[in-house]
This record gives C-alpha cells, structure tokens and sequence, in this order.
C-alpha cells in the first residue's frame, strides 16, 4: 500500500506536488485526490446481483460497511485503470484485464466521517461482469467477507439502512443499477 496518493484539481487533471502529501493531510484537510472503484456483477437464475465486500473492522474509514467490491485510492503517478486493477487484484485475489472491465463514469464526491475525516475525491466507476465462477481471495486487512446480492436488494437496504453501507450517495447507486441493468440487457 502506497501512502503517496495522486492529486487532482477541481477540474480532474492531475496535479504534481513537490514533496510527502501524508494520509493525514488527505482525510483531515480534505486534499483532492483520486480512487477507482470496480464494481463486479453477474447474472444468476435470472437475477442481477452484485458483490458486496464488507470493509476490515480495522479500515480508517466506514469500518464493517458494505461496500464495492474493490476500491482504492490512486497511488501518485498511477492511472485510474491501473488502480482499479491493482485494487481488485489486492483486495479479491483476481486479475482482471484491461479490456475486461468497463469505465462508466467519474463520479466527484465529498464525504466527512463522523469523526471528520474527509474523502474529498474523483472516483472512476468501473464495471466487470463475471460469468461463471470464480476463487477470490480476500486480503484480510482491507476486507472481513463477501456476499452476493441483489441488485434491487442492495438498492432498497441503501435506502432503508443506509448505516450498513459507505455512503455514496442516491446519485451514485442510481446510476450504477442504470448501468448495470442497461449492461444485462
């Protein structure tokens, strides 16, 4: 794990910064910077599901949340895909290819913690269908389990207990059930 994070500016390019930016400064001063999120889903007995991963209970941030199924932030120098790969890689055990996952979207967030840490952030979405099955092998730091599940499931227990999951916001969710519904086709 990189603790050197690529930076942006309000406009998405990639900013150069002379110097160490510490994790502190990116969650306690809001420092702009990036993450990829790759969100993985499959078609079983005619019902779209997604993988949820459950967050280590020892993450800084929404420890014990339901989250994407991996995520990181960008390291200084890497490339948003590059990311997404390496994340998925890192946090599930697989490897994905390039050509394999489908970029939906940057979505900019601004979330503070309860306990004020800030994730001031572009995030890249990214999508990957499996289909068949697949061995993952979660990274136990960043990771406590996975669970497969319903789409419409995951979209109505965000609305009715939202605590149970990082908030990503109604915006977010609703685009990602577009996407992937629009993908199954």
């Amino acid at each position: 794990m990189n603790d050197t994070y690529q930076l942006y500016d309000e406009q998405g390019r990639t900013v150069s910064r002379d110097g160490y930016v510490s994790k502190d400064d990116i969650f306690g001063k809001g420092v702009l910077h990036g993450a990829s999120h790759v969100w993985i889903w499959r078609v079983q007995r005619g019902v779209v599901e997604v993988l949820l991963q459950r967050r280590s209970p020892q993450k800084w941030t929404w420890p014990n949340c339901y989250d994407i199924s991996a995520a990181g932030h960008i390291d200084a120098g890497e490339e948003p895909l590059a990311a997404a790969l390496r994340e998925t890689k890192e946090e599930l055990g697989i490897d994905l290819a390039e050509q394999a996952v489908q970029c939906f979207g940057v979505h900019r967030a601004h979330i503070v913690t309860s306990d004020g840490k800030i994730e001031n952030e572009f995030q890249w979405l990214y999508l990957f269908r499996l289909d068949g099955d697949s061995a993952f092998t979660i990274e136990d730091n960043e990771v406590s389990s996975l669970v497969w599940k319903p789409l419409d499931d995951m979209l109505r227990e965000v609305r009715e207990t939202p605590d149970a999951y990082v908030p990503h916001g109604q915006v977010y969710f609703d685009r990602l059930a577009a996407v992937i519904k629009a993908a199954k086709g």
